[in-house]
């Protein structure tokens, strides 16, 4: 038998309590990585991670089930990263205004970075199978 992938009309729709509660969580979102401001005006994109320069001494930190825990950037276009056995390994990188690639035993074009407009470095950069958020 096939799973029904419709609603069923008895079902029960979120309610407006819980609109009420999800809505500022995803305004909050949307402000943090959009060149909107708080108030919903307009400003200046905040452009980072652009250049090698960018990243040279951040550490940036894998939110996916992937055996990388950790990935510094070096001067030279080189980053490590180190697998979870403490094993650390050498990789290129280029950064341009489209997009940060690396380099190791493959290539990882990134598809997203999110800039704060406090560093110029990202505070996170989304590549097709895995998040990187930057550590502090």
């Amino acid at each position: 038998m096939k799973p029904h992938l419709t609603r069923h009309p008895k079902q029960h729709r979120p309610g407006a309590r819980a609109l009420a509660l999800a809505l500022p969580l995803l305004a909050a979102l949307l402000t943090a990585v959009t060149p909107l401001g708080p108030a919903g005006t307009a400003r200046a994109a905040d452009p980072c991670g652009t250049k090698p320069d960018d990243y040279i001494g951040a550490t940036y930190r894998v939110v996916a089930p992937e055996l990388i825990i950790r990935i510094t950037f070096l001067a030279g276009g080189v980053f490590e990263y180190a697998l979870e056995d403490g094993v650390v390994h050498n990789g290129t990188y280029t950064a341009t205004a489209q997009a940060l690639t690396l380099v190791s035993e493959g290539t990882d074009r990134s598809v997203f970075r999110g800039c704060d407009g406090t560093s110029s470095s990202p505070g996170f950069i989304a590549f097709p199978s895995a998040l990187i958020s930057r550590g502090t």
